[in-house]
């Protein structure tokens, strides 16, 4: 089957708008509509309800939409794989949150690339449970993550800790005064949540809340205030705008490398892995 097709409906999809995906794709509106009648054809269903200005998915449009992200994501793969340079024998697709990128892995991607110049490498950014489906589905070779998901044919090794600290842009301020003015709070799942309810019962509401790390911090760099965020960031290019709220307590989370075993990746993975483990 045409790999545009799903292509053009996963765009309309995203832009509930025939005009729009149009647009995107540099097509006529009547090619884009050929092409989701030609894949409804084919697959034998409808998988929008067009209603003026209202197109949803309809249930088998649901159902479709994980498998044509797969198909996409795994005719990329395929693409570069093929066309690998000569120097270069293998290909290697490491996945994890956008957050764990940011502020602890980017860094470490030059690094592989200088000691493993035969390794063509994907960074992929998802989150948890789109991770988890792509291990299992063979779309990515490794995924970094919070909790060692419990996968059949999976090994979980650890890979260090994430710390997290309460920083503002406010020099010397308080735990008190940082969670009174300006708090953000950033959502890094279930167990920091419970560390934040126990620790500070009594603090006012955040005056956001984000389940993006990146969020919280432009956030209190444009408008001043406080947020749990990575260690690391006080090394960083922030460094010199974010300062460590001296009397609030730490968290830290552990991170572990998930991916399948007894594969013939396993070679570079062991390589990779020893690459991005954090220092503790």
């Amino acid at each position: 089957m045409d790999i545009e097709l799903f292509k053009t409906f996963l765009e309309v999809n995203k832009t509930r708008h025939f005009g729009k995906a149009s647009e995107n794709l540099y097509l006529t509106q009547a090619a884009v509509s050929a092409r989701i009648k030609q894949l409804e054809e084919s697959l034998g269903v409808n998988l929008f309800i067009r209603a003026r200005n209202n197109i949803q998915l309809t249930p088998e449009g649901e159902r479709l939409l994980p498998h044509a992200e797969t198909m996409l994501t795994a005719w990329a793969r395929a693409r570069q794989e093929v066309a690998l340079k000569q120097e270069q024998k293998r290909q290697l697709s490491v996945g994890t949150t956008a957050g764990l990128w940011r502020f602890l892995l980017q860094g470490k991607l030059a690094r592989i690339q200088q000691q493993e110049p035969e390794l063509a490498l994907r960074a992929e950014a998802h989150s948890t449970q789109e991770l988890i489906r792509l291990l299992q589905e063979g779309i990515i070779d490794v995924a970094l993550l919070f909790e060692p998901a419990e996968l059949t044919d999976f090994t979980a090794t650890p890979m260090g800790k994430l710390t997290l600290q309460l920083v503002s842009t406010n020099s010397g301020i308080t735990t008190k005064d940082a969670l009174q003015t300006n708090y953000v709070y950033v959502d890094w799942g279930t167990a920091f949540g419970l560390f934040h309810d126990k620790k500070f019962a009594d603090a006012p509401s955040p005056a956001l809340h984000t389940n993006m790390a990146s969020i919280a911090e432009s956030f209190i760099l444009r408008q001043g205030g406080s947020a749990y965020l990575p260690q690391t960031i006080l090394t960083g290019q922030a460094a010199d705008l974010l300062y460590s709220v001296s009397d609030s307590p730490h968290f830290s989370r552990d991170i572990y490398a998930v991916y399948r075993t007894g594969t013939e990746k396993s070679q570079p993975l062991a390589g990779v892995l020893g690459l991005l483990t954090l220092e503790s």
